[in-house]
């Protein structure tokens, strides 16, 4: 008996503890990763980094739901390993077209590595400012 206790112990704690640390940490690297290599590409920081990771996550949540809602399933895989790639796909092309509507600007205006920053954040902090009417 000694020793199933030890095993449901070792069990619960890497389902509640190790598996999320370890999914959370995941997370936090691929967001340093993609800042660090934004600057080092581009020269300025995107810290709205974290909102394009968000925006991949709602995509491929809304067509895991759509494919799910139609009747297309993955077997034993999960529906969302077949909406993946299409919210890659979409976040791919939501970056492409921030990139050609406010950065190409302000690269062909050398403008300073400050002013990057402000184009895609200032109308997040616009919309969702509660004390702002417009």
């Amino acid at each position: 008996m000694e020793y199933i206790d030890i095993i449901n112990a070792l069990v619960l704690l890497s389902n509640f503890v190790l598996l999320p640390a370890i999914t959370y940490g995941s997370q936090l690297a691929l967001a340093a990763l993609g800042v660090t290599l934004i600057y080092a590409v581009l020269r300025f920081s995107n810290f709205a980094h974290g909102d394009l990771m968000s925006f991949g996550t709602m995509v491929t949540i809304l067509i895991t739901w759509w494919l799910q809602s139609i009747g297309i399933t993955g077997g034993i895989m999960p529906t969302a390993l077949i909406a993946l790639p299409f919210g890659i796909l979409i976040t791919a092309l939501l970056c492409l077209l921030i990139d050609q509507s406010v950065y190409k600007f302000y690269r062909k205006q050398k403008s300073v590595p400050v002013v990057f920053m402000i184009p895609r954040r200032f109308p997040s902090v616009v919309q969702c400012s509660p004390t702002m009417s417009v």
